[in-house]
């Protein structure tokens, strides 16, 4: 019967070597034993790529692998499990390197999209901006009045949110209020809920969103809030 413990088996490290490719026992200490040996095969294939645990790794498999192929007919063990190792090393390693170099195509392409993708969205932002604008205009109305005028205060943000939302709601206020230019401020002072003085300060803000919300305008209109997007009103 073969006996697990390769140390204490007379003959030859062929014959060591023939215990070991069915014995797991004999496996085991057999490569216990050749550590030293596995190791210092690492040492000259070594890559980048590579964290040096994985290469002791694959230097393992590659013991093994020799073990389980190796025929004494073809010479010694040592010099054909060293070939085996370094042969298993460098195919890792080109793997690896295929992999790292496929990742970084990848990165590549993701960053040119990504930078073509932000020019695109630059360029709809400046249309967006050069065509309100021209909105803006007709209805007397600058970014600087917007700055002016924009509310402060949260509690005076949802007063005019409130106010575009009625107006949407109503299309004769809204109708009305484009075709003249003004705010509805009677029918809007009849609803309840505001007060003229809040209308008439916060009249050019509160046009500017109708124009936004109105328009086709979805680079401008993302900075606005959810509730307040064209189709929920």
């Amino acid at each position: 019967m073969r006996n697990s413990l390769l140390q204490e088996v007379p003959g030859t490290l062929p014959e060591k070597v023939s215990l070991a490719k069915d014995d797991k026992n004999c496996l085991n200490t057999l490569i216990k034993e050749y550590t030293p040996f596995i190791k210092k095969c690492t040492s000259g294939v070594f890559f980048k790529a590579q964290a040096r645990r994985d290469n002791l790794t694959e230097a393992m498999l590659g013991f093994i692998q020799s073990v389980k192929t190796y025929d004494e007919q073809k010479g010694a063990f040592v010099p054909y499990a060293q070939m085996v190792i370094r042969a298993r090393l460098i195919n890792a390693a080109k793997k690896e390197a295929k992999i790292q170099k496929r990742l970084s195509e990848i990165s590549e392409y993701d960053n040119a999209d990504q930078q073509h993708f932000d020019l695109e969205a630059q360029k709809d932002a400046q249309a967006e901006i050069s065509q309100i604008n021209i909105d803006f205009i007709k209805w007397g109305i600058s970014w600087q009045d917007i700055v002016k005028n924009c509310p402060k205060q949260n509690r005076s943000r949802k007063f005019c949110f409130n106010i575009v939302k009625r107006l949407f709601a109503d299309k004769e206020m809204l109708d009305e209020m484009l075709k003249t230019g003004k705010l509805p401020i009677k029918q809007l002072l009849a609803g309840g809920g505001c007060s003229e003085k809040s209308l008439e300060k916060y009249r050019r803000y509160i046009f500017a969103l109708i124009l936004i919300v109105k328009g086709d305008y979805p680079y401008i209109r993302s900075f606005l809030p959810d509730f307040i997007e064209k189709e929920t009103i």
